[in-house]
């Protein structure tokens, strides 16, 4: 398989568990904690178009429906993009969902007020070139709102790897079970082990991203580290500490100012 064959079938075989694990940011108080991290950077007030880039289980694109605004989200997993109707549907919303390469994107110039993502950008394969799509197809006054994990270049294939056993060992004393993971033990090499061949797993982030959206003429660039909103829980806090979780924010176009 080449590399992007990897990446999709590593996404159909995390699907089901990956949907499981995010199912607290559907409700209180992750939806509103994560609501407000995205519309408190917004372009506009008003019911907006939003791409979200990288759907998987449909956190975004049900929270944000649920907020009012019209949403198109894709994927390049069949899998995730069922585990993502199927939540969007037991809120009672129904984004556009499509099944679309993120760094093959067909839709027409200003087409979106804001893009945004989770998770998502660290697995491009050519992660500029993906930024300058996203210029194109966003709006005038139009912003980005990207979310990723923090890491220097020598860290992120150990720092962020819950397959570590001294890391589960250390869960399962404090939380008496084992962590949860999307995939099943055995399965690591085919659902993440093409991590290692990935550009920005020896890049520093989110740095390299900030040099990456000056140089393509993004605008009000800026980030900050939003690990203890995002760690609403016992659990979560544990699994995070020590961490950077960035809010990546830029405007495209011009017509935005950096609100």
């Amino acid at each position: 398989m080449n590399l992007q064959e990897k990446i999709t079938n590593g996404w159909e075989i995390s699907a089901k568990g990956y949907s499981n694990i995010v199912q607290d940011d559907f409700h209180s108080p992750g939806r509103e904690i994560w609501t407000d991290l995205i519309l408190s950077r917004a372009p506009q007030k008003g019911p907006m178009e939003i791409l979200d880039v990288g759907t998987g289980p449909g956190v975004f694109a049900t929270i944000l429906s649920l907020a009012g605004h019209h949403l198109t989200g894709i994927d390049i997993s069949p899998k995730m993009l069922e585990q993502a109707k199927a939540n969007s549907a037991r809120y009672g919303v129904s984004p556009t969902y499509l099944l679309m390469n993120s760094q093959e994107l067909t839709f027409a110039e200003n087409s979106f007020d804001m893009i945004v993502s989770r998770d998502v950008v660290w697995i491009m394969e050519h992660p500029e070139e993906v930024y300058a799509s996203w210029l194109r197809i966003l709006k005038p006054g139009g912003r980005i709102v990207v979310f990723d994990s923090g890491h220097n270049k020598d860290d992120f294939l150990t720092k962020f790897d819950h397959n570590n056993e001294a890391y589960r060992e250390e869960y399962r004393q404090k939380f008496g079970r084992e962590p949860a993971v999307s995939f099943e033990q055995g399965q690591y090499e085919a659902a993440r082990g093409w991590k290692r061949e990935l550009k920005l797993t020896y890049e520093s982030r989110p740095e390299w991203d900030v040099a990456a959206l000056e140089r393509l003429g993004y605008k009000n660039v800026c980030w900050e580290n939003v690990m203890p909103q995002i760690s609403y829980s016992e659990e979560l806090r544990f699994q995070n500490e020590g961490k950077v979780y960035f809010r990546l924010c830029a405007a495209g176009k011009s017509g935005c100012d950096s609100g």
